[in-house]
């Protein structure tokens, strides 16, 4: 009886060195992509930030202040007819 639960403990604990053995390849990986995964999310944030700020500061923040003053100076020749 003590041979037998001997030798299913050792049994047990190859199987658990086998088993931690693939699960830390597969764990490797599934953290590898995981990393991936969050580095491309965090790309795809900061290229959508930039985007914003490039629309933002960008040429169209001028062409309100060009039709502004294009505005000014309509009414100040249309002041003058």
């Amino acid at each position: 009886m003590v041979c037998q639960a001997e030798a299913e403990s050792r049994e047990a604990e190859e199987m658990r060195c086998k088993l931690s053995k693939h699960d830390d390849k597969s764990c490797s990986s599934s953290l590898t992509s995981l990393i991936r995964r969050n580095q491309q999310s965090r790309g795809q944030q900061m290229d959508a930030f930039f985007d914003n700020l490039a629309a933002k500061y960008s040429g169209k923040s001028a062409g309100k202040k060009q039709s502004k003053t294009a505005a000014k100076s309509s009414a100040k020749s249309k002041a003058k007819k």
